[in-house]
């Protein structure tokens, strides 16, 4: 019976590894959680729902909120993983792993709000843009496009870990695995930042809205262009040299 028990439990264990994972790209990590992050994490939720309760059609406070969250997301980013960029000095400031925790903490809280400013900015920005097509269609467009992205953005993260999710090679500045061509990467470059990013498109879709898909398409050239310019050289440098 107890074998039995065990065996049933293993569902169990990958819905509750799922679930995790989820959370962590969200922003929250469970393992790495102090209270400095819950502190964060709390307030972060309260403020969405502050937003969709009482603004729910600010237009203006949407695009504000997108600009806010998206220059300190990649202006963070930016300047603490870049080669010689602050990460450096967490390291100095921390040591190696509280360092880390500290940035990954600041990442996490980032990583909410910017994927929250872009929901919306759709949400907050509703149209008609296409009104000429049935809503039964829009309905399993939006839905195929959501899940699809979404899943493969999963599956990326669940192939490379949490930890390349949040780019901790690049804060140490060193490998701290082998480079990843399973999952998604043997048939997308880079299926975080191309696929995985349909799901805001699918919800801009869903509102019919311009302005939400113009902000998911900034969104995701800004994304890009940190990968080209500072990701990209990183993996030359540390992993393709080195292999």
């Amino acid at each position: 019976m107890v074998k039995e028990y065990s065996k049933s439990g293993k569902p169990f264990e990958k819905i509750s590894e799922l679930f995790i994972l989820i959370i962590s790209m969200a922003g929250y990590v469970p393992g790495n959680a102090p209270v400095t992050r819950k502190i964060l994490m709390a307030a972060s939720l309260a403020f969405v729902l502050f937003l969709n309760i009482f603004h729910p059609h600010n237009a203006h406070l949407a695009i504000l909120y997108f600009c806010v969250s998206e220059v300190l997301y990649l202006g963070f980013i930016t300047t603490v993983l870049s080669k010689n960029g602050l990460h450096r000095l967490f390291i100095k400031k921390w040591g190696e792993n509280k360092g880390y925790l500290t940035y990954e903490t600041m990442a996490g809280f980032l990583f909410f709000h910017n994927a929250s400013s872009l929901g919306f900015v759709a949400s907050a920005y509703p149209g008609n843009l296409f009104h000429f097509m049935d809503k039964g269609f829009i309905v399993v467009i939006t839905a195929i496009l959501f899940l699809g992205g979404f899943l493969v953005k999963i599956w990326a993260a669940k192939v490379v870990t949490i930890d390349i999710y949040y780019w901790k090679d690049m804060f140490l500045g060193r490998k701290i695995s082998e480079f990843v061509v399973t999952g998604p990467y043997k048939y997308f470059s880079n299926p975080m930042y191309g696929i995985g990013q349909i799901p805001a498109y699918a919800v801009a879709i869903w509102y019919g809205s311009a302005y939400g898909l113009s902000i998911a398409f900034i969104n995701q050239v800004l994304i890009f262009t940190f990968y080209f310019l500072v990701e990209k050289r990183f993996i030359k440098r540390v992993y393709q040299h080195a292999g």
